[in-house]
This record gives C-alpha cells, structure tokens and sequence, in this order.
C-alpha cells in the first residue's frame, strides 16, 4: 500500500460570529427547537422517543424548557436549570437522558432530542464555555449518485453568558451549518471532482464571510475537510491513494492510541532536534507497536475513525509519518551495515479528457528520498516544512497542469520537474533527490486515432 499525505488536509480558522445575523438561519432543526416550550405536553407511549423512559420522565425534561427560554441569556437560562435540577433524583435523571442513544441519534429530528443535546447539556454541562460539535454536507446530487462531502468540526466558545440569549447560541449553531452547507451548491462535477480548487474556493469563501460574524460574545473555530466527487475513472481526484484491492491489515487506531501518541506533540515539539523527537516516538513504538501499526494503516488509508483537529491530522501525517519513516531506515541501516535514506512515495489521480467519444488519460507514480545532514542540529519544523514542501509543490504541478500539455511531455520531462522541485525544497542540511527509476509516467491519446 503506498504511503501518501494530504498536507493542508483542512484550514483551522478562528473566527467569531454575529449574534445579529441569526435570523439568517433556517431549517427544520432551527424550528424544531424555537417551537419547544414549557407547554408542550406528551399525549401517549407513542410520542416518547425513548420507551425506557417514564411519561413522568419526560415531563421533567420538558419542564426545562421554560417560557421564553430561547430569550434568556446563557447565564439566566443555567441558573435556572441548575436551580431546579439541584436534587440527587433529577441530576440522576439527566445523566441517563444524556447518556440514551436512542435519544442521540434522534437529535436533529425530535424536538425533544434536540434541545436535550444542542440546548440543555452544552449550556449546563461543566465545560459550557467551550462545545465542539460535528457536521457534514455534501453536494445535491440526487442521493443515488456519487456526491462530494465537506467533513467539519466547529467549536462554539462563550465569552459573555450574561450577554448571549439562548436562541443567539443556538442559531449561531446552525448558521455555520447553513455556512458549510452552501458551499457545496450548485457545483459542477467537474469542480467537485478538483480537490485543490474547492480548498481554494472554500477558504475564499469562509474568509469572505468573517468579517460579516464577528462577535464579543461567542468566538468559533472551524475544521475540515473536503473529500472530492468521485471522477469518471473511478478515482476521487486529489487524494492521491491507489485503493487498488488491498484491504486493511490492523483495526484503525483507538481514542487511546492517539492519546498517548499525542503527548509527543508538546507546544515546542517544531524546535525539537529530529534525533530528541526521533528518539521519543522510537521509545513510544517500542512500548506497544501494535498502536503505530493501526496509526500508520490510519494514514495509509487515510481512515480516521477518531476525530482530530487540523493541527492534530498534520502531526499525524507528516511528523509522525516522516519521523516513523526514519526511525525504520535507521534500524535497517544498522543491519545492513550501509545508510538506507528515508522516502516519499505516491500514485497521484489520473488525469482524463475526451473527445467524440476517444479519452485520453495520463498517470504518474513518484518516489523521492532525502538525507539529513545532522539530525541533531536540523529541527523537526524544518524537515517538516521542506519535505511537506516538497510533497504540495509536486501535487500542486501535476493538478494545475492542464493534461494536454503533460500529454506532451515524456518521462524524462516529468523527472526534470521534479528535479527542478527538489531543488527547491533541499537546503544545507536537508537533500531530496529523485532518479529516473523512481518516477513511472504513463500516458495515452486515442483521440488521434478518431478521424
């Protein structure tokens, strides 16, 4: 399975929203919620959600759902809950609320459910300054066909609870729903199956509307990633993995895993010396190796199945990988008695066009190895920023190249690009080379062929 990284995989943007703009939001959730009140009633079992749950129980739950709630600020809104839930009998009651799937699962189609999970637990739990929530949208697309998804994370931070009104925060929420959402409408194909262009578009995009969002009151920060409408050839453009029909060899990595592969990410961990933080993750391999295997399958596959914020993904799929990398060529070294240099590889996506029915298609597998001078005195931020520099600027030729002209070139040609690359991302003490025998270009025009 051949290794490959997706450096810039999302933007981290710190922003603040605009209590004023709420009104903008919409949907069925948003109405769902403001439609709730101390009033509503349950007429049967068969408007409970949950069935392990009293009539009894759920009266109590909405008995928090006070008059006018929406219109109390965060601060008058906890005081009142926490004043009325101060008894062992109810706080027992919520945890089991909190804690049904049931429930959960039904969160953005009940009422119930919804404030429950986007109302009443992130606004009175311990940490209600700081909520992440999750999302995703995708391109509309009818549901039976391929669609392009937009994966995100947001986390909503009070700064002001006497100043935000409950429906300010909630429709805040759903604004960057809405946000994330539109992005994705109204697309081609064709620009959706371009992974570098819709990056592009989206951070133009988000960066357009913040000065519209701003706020003292709550500041949000967003994460994602954008996985491309699949193109005719079978193959997502842009993520640069060969799925072939190889299948996973380890379980994906635990909420474990990470967590003490994370403790390696320390704030000074860029200025680290390579061989300190070499050392560091050698010493955590070796402590249970299993955890790396299922890490690097993670990366290989591009399969997370925990979630993990922009700086976190990077770290992964670059420091870790890069650094993992060294630590194996550095042991078989000393084995075989000779230096073995660390590499780079990828199969990056096939470019297609047709005409009259003929295709023509392109594809390029490449390798590049590199050597560092004094692992003592070259830093981790320094290897990192020169290989990830490496890695975009080959991806970033090869996407913005239109295929008629790399049609036109031959292997060689495309070895001398990279060439011309490394030479621009090797410094004094970091050398990356790239031979002919490391690059595989294949190319085909039968549009010639059609008269």
């Amino acid at each position: 399975m051949k290794k490959y990284l997706s450096i810039i995989f999302a933007v981290l943007v710190f922003v603040s929203v605009l209590i004023g703009c709420t009104g903008q939001s919409s949907g069925s959730e948003q109405n769902m919620v403001s439609n709730t009140n101390a009033s509503a009633s349950i007429s049967g079992p068969e408007n409970m959600p949950d069935a392990s749950f009293s009539k009894e129980d759920y009266q109590k739950l909405l008995a928090l759902q006070f008059d006018d709630y929406r219109h109390m600020t965060v601060s008058e809104f906890q005081n009142k809950v926490w004043e009325t839930t101060d008894t062992p009998e109810y706080t027992e009651l919520l945890e089991r609320f909190f804690k049904s799937e049931t429930l959960y699962q039904m969160k953005d189609s009940d009422e119930t459910a919804s404030f429950l999970f986007y109302v009443l637990e992130p606004l009175t739990a311990e940490k209600w300054q700081i909520r992440t929530y999750n999302g995703a949208a995708a391109s509309d697309f009818p549901a039976w066909e391929d669609n392009a998804t937009l994966e995100y994370t947001y986390t909503l931070t009070i700064l002001a609870a006497d100043r935000v009104m409950v429906k300010d925060y909630n429709d805040m929420r759903l604004g960057v729903k809405d946000m994330m959402q539109d992005i994705l409408k109204n697309r081609t194909k064709e620009e959706l199956q371009n992974e570098t262009l819709m990056l592009t578009e989206l951070k133009t995009y988000v960066d357009e509307l913040l000065p519209y969002l701003r706020t003292p009151e709550v500041s949000v920060s967003i994460e994602y990633a954008y996985f491309p409408l699949t193109a005719a050839d079978g193959e997502p453009q842009g993520t640069g993995f060969d799925s072939g029909t190889e299948q996973r060899r380890y379980q994906n990595g635990t909420e474990e895993d990470y967590r003490t592969l994370f403790t390696l990410k320390t704030p000074n961990y860029e200025e680290l010396p390579l061989s300190d933080f070499n050392s560091a993750l050698l010493e955590w391999t070796n402590e249970n190796p299993e955890r790396m295997d299922r890490i690097s399958e993670d990366t290989g596959w591009n399969d997370f199945q925990v979630s993990l914020t922009d700086g976190e993904l990077s770290f992964v799929k670059l420091t870790v990988f890069l650094s993992g990398m060294e630590n194996g060529k550095a042991i078989q070294s000393s084995y075989n008695g000779e230096p073995i240099s660390p590499y780079y590889e990828e199969e990056l996506p096939q470019k297609t066009a047709s005409e009259n029915g003929a295709a023509a298609w392109c594809s390029l597998y490449y390798q590049f190895s590199y050597g560092i001078s004094d692992a003592e005195t070259v830093t981790v931020g320094e290897r990192d920023r020169q290989i990830g520099g490496m890695i975009n600027a080959v991806y970033s030729f090869w996407n913005n190249t239109d295929i008629e002209n790399i049609l036109k070139m031959s292997e060689r040609d495309i070895v001398q690009e990279l060439e011309k690359i490394a030479a621009k991302y090797s410094t004094e003490h970091i050398t990356i080379t790239t031979e002919e025998e490391q690059v595989h270009f294949e190319h085909m025009d039968e549009r010639e062929y059609v008269n």
